[in-house]
């Protein structure tokens, strides 16, 4: 029996929704010093999830046929009108509360950091701190991957799955735990942001392409029950994540998650509340580019405002949760959906011929612990 290929992987939407309040909450949970250590997880990790699944929803959309320097121009105008219209307007924002003195996470708002972030090279090593929208900076270490994804493509057609697979596990093997002297500690690359972190993205986009293939190759095994594996396998993962800082066995949970979810789900014709999950997914990419501009604007002063004790942190974070979500629901039919619209009339050919699907992960972000944007 042919199975149907999914236009849309809803599931894997809402894991990216749920990854994105991660890393919002691991955030958020710096207001106070006194908030419980059981907040202190490793969501900044959820970042690296974001990788993957970029690798694997990008790769599995784009078109066999395309081909040749039109294509990648296409494919590159797309992945901008996708990721840059709302990164330029928080980059904005950010421009104009350090010019009324108002600073973030970070206190370096100068002009070459400007530059940086507008050009979204800030992820690349050009810099020795994050700035600005910090989180922004996994954006950057994306775009390093589009630039070359049309080489990630010709690698993964032109390999075996078994040897694609052993190229990723060496990436990671080696700018994980190879004590490279870009990093002064093994395993930094985990929490590298402005300090190359655009190669902290590389092997997870590249595991994400090799989701794709195996992908590929599951359709013989694509019954709901395992689709029920595959949450079960996330629910996991983010168990994990705020017990223990295990990113190798994180980036397995992930990747894993990522596969039987996909797999089961395309057995699916449609499922109760698949409209829900979809806008839900939608708001991702906001939740993770405005969550900065609340947590400065809104959430830090209402705690400090309202005298908020830690013990009253699950809550306050329900209730911020529930406010940047709206925002985001918001920022998504008002800004990022109708920039992209416009952006993606200047991509050469037909459109038709470049379908792209309707949300990204995460596209995506942490910053390091300490300044943290991913």
């Amino acid at each position: 029996m042919e199975v149907r290929e999914p236009k849309r992987f809803v599931l894997l939407d809402f894991y990216r929704f749920i990854a994105a309040l991660g890393v919002f909450i691991f955030h958020l949970k710096n207001i106070d010093k006194g908030i419980s250590p059981a907040w202190n997880g490793s969501y900044g990790l959820f970042v690296d999830m974001f990788f993957i699944l970029s690798g694997f929803v990008i790769s599995y959309s784009y078109p066999a046929t395309s081909t040749g320097l039109r294509s990648y121009v296409r494919f590159l105008v797309r992945r901008i009108a996708r990721i840059y219209p709302l990164h330029l307007l928080t980059l904005l924002i950010f421009a104009v509360l350090a010019l009324v003195g108002i600073s973030g996470p970070t206190s370096h708002a100068s002009w070459l950091d400007f530059l940086h972030n507008l050009l979204l090279v800030q992820a690349w090593g050009v810099t020795d701190h994050l700035s600005f929208n910090s989180p922004a900076w996994s954006i950057s270490a994306e775009l390093f991957c589009y630039v070359l994804f049309p080489l990630f493509m010709l690698l993964a057609g032109r390999v075996s799955p078994l040897m694609l697979a052993i190229i990723v596990a060496l990436c990671y093997g080696i700018l994980a735990h190879a004590h490279l002297p870009i990093w002064q500690e093994r395993s930094q690359m985990y929490g590298a942001t402005f300090d190359f972190g655009m190669l902290r993205a590389l092997p997870s986009f590249l595991n994400g392409i090799l989701l794709t293939v195996l992908f590929r190759l599951s359709s013989d095994c694509r019954r709901k029950p395992v689709a029920f594996a595959g949450i079960a396998l996330f629910a996991g993962s983010v168990l994990l994540l705020n017990l223990y800082a295990k990113p190798d066995l994180a980036i397995i949970l992930f990747s894993l998650a990522i596969l039987v979810t996909a797999t089961g789900e395309s057995a699916f014709a449609r499922f109760p509340g698949s409209d829900w999950l979809g806008r839900l997914g939608n708001t991702s990419y906001a939740i993770y580019m405005v969550h900065e501009v609340l947590l400065i604007l809104l959430f830090k002063p209402a705690w400090h405002y309202f005298g908020l004790q830690p013990s009253m942190f699950p809550v306050f974070a329900l209730v911020c949760c529930i406010i940047l979500t709206v925002v985001a629901d918001m920022t998504y039919h008002y800004v990022e959906n109708p920039a992209r619209k416009l952006i993606n009339r200047l991509a050469p050919g037909d459109a038709r011929s470049a379908r792209i699907p309707k949300a990204e992960p995460l596209d995506l972000s942490e910053t390091r612990q300490a300044a943290n944007a991913s």
